[in-house]
């Protein structure tokens, strides 16, 4: 391993001098303010800061390397803060990348705005990264906190992302990641338009084709949804587990999964949100053990759902607990026989709706076991669709 220890002072572009460091380029990339790409390096920042200035670029760049640690420096200013690159064994650790970009007054961001995959700013962006370590890192008020992108068998904990205009953390085509006790709060952007329009932003966003990811323990609250499963016209992101995340007070969804399946929601938290879980067009999902309170519209809601689990969760004091629906197939259209939308809902405990405990529409195939519903304006209704 090569040792590099960094004199702590706050540096520049114009003043860092990196001929000064043996392992570092020493004449780094022009957008650049330190480059690594030597195999087993130890970067040391304790008490480093590089300041961009908001000129933009890179505080550190790292890429086409493996077994490389950067730790303990505070990197503001710039595009992007830690930018790595075709990287594995990578450590990211105790470092504060903060303050970096973060435009104001952005509404929704179409894809022909930039490719999708070389994102927006922010704190930390890995691509193409394998078998890393990103933890106890601080990206707070960065555009995007941290970015997973083609990256693989990583792990995302204990970091500090809240206050992002975008996404706290992001994985796109990223699969095999572990999510873990991370803070995400308060990652929230407004249009505008209306009072719940957060042009998508979240806690925390999967899409693009991430499978196999873990999401435990994160604390999501405040932010545009909490937790976000995109489908939009991409590859869905399927297989994953969601659990012991709390998404609660989402002016629009605490957790929310489009046109994906397979995935699991158990034990979160989802209160005092616009809905409590949208999963529209989502297949083969179960969302188990959950506790779903004071919502403004409904607890669990899926439109065009099918083979779906909802079980012993708690919904209490939302407008809908459970609501499923469909709606008519466009006149013109011709599609064969309507299918039937089969559901478990199992032992869950419904009380208080303002509305409607249970509500469903009539090409839905219920199997209705074990609930205890209470207190509900209506216990349950079947409607026309």
């Amino acid at each position: 391993m090569t040792y590099v220890n960094v004199i702590p002072d706050r540096y520049t572009r114009t003043t860092f001098d990196s001929a000064r460091y043996s392992g570092l380029r020493s004449t780094p990339s022009p957008e650049a303010v330190i480059e690594v790409c030597t195999d087993g390096l130890v970067l040391d920042l304790s008490g480093v800061v590089l300041d961009g200035e908001g000129a933009g670029g890179v505080g550190v760049w790292i890429h086409d390397c493996k077994d490389v640690t950067i730790a303990n420096g505070t990197v503001v200013g710039f595009h992007y803060g830690i930018h790595a690159e075709t990287v594995s064994n990578l450590t990211i650790r105790g470092c504060v990348a903060s303050d970096n970009t973060n435009p104001a007054d952005v509404g929704w961001l179409p894809d022909t705005e930039a490719p999708v995959e070389e994102g927006f700013g922010g704190g930390i962006y890995l691509r193409q990264v394998r078998n890393s370590v990103v933890e106890n890192n601080q990206v707070n008020n960065d555009f995007n906190g941290i970015s997973l992108v083609r990256s693989e068998h990583t792990v995302v904990r204990g970091n500090h992302a809240s206050y992002c205009g975008n996404v706290g953390i992001y994985l796109l085509k990223s699969s095999h990641n572990e999510v873990l006790d991370n803070l995400a709060e308060h990652c929230i952007r407004y249009t505008g338009r209306f009072w719940c329009d957060t042009a998508d932003s979240a806690g925390i966003l999967l899409e693009g084709g991430s499978h196999h990811n873990r999401i435990t323990g994160n604390c999501l609250r405040y932010s545009g949804d909490g937790f976000f499963i995109r489908g939009s016209d991409r590859e869905p992101s399927n297989h994953n587990l969601i659990s012991g995340n709390d998404g609660s007070h989402s002016p629009n969804n605490a957790f929310e999964a489009g046109f994906s399946s397979g995935n699991v929601f158990e034990g979160n938290i989802a209160n005092f949100s616009n809905y409590g879980f949208w999963l529209g067009y989502s297949t083969n999902t179960t969302v188990k053990a959950n506790e779903i309170k004071a919502c403004r519209f409904d607890g669990i809601a899926i439109e065009h759902g099918q083979d779906n689990c909802i079980e012993g969760n708690l919904l209490e004091a939302n407008r809908n607990g459970i609501r499923l629906w469909s709606v008519p197939v466009p006149e013109g259209q011709t599609g064969g026989a309507r299918p039937r939308r089969t559901y478990a809902i199992l032992r869950n405990r419904v009380t208080n709706s303002r509305d409607c405990g249970i509500s469903v529409t009539e090409d839905h195939d219920l199997e209705l076991e074990g609930n205890a519903l209470q207190g509900n304006h209506r216990d349950y209704v079947r409607q026309p669709v």
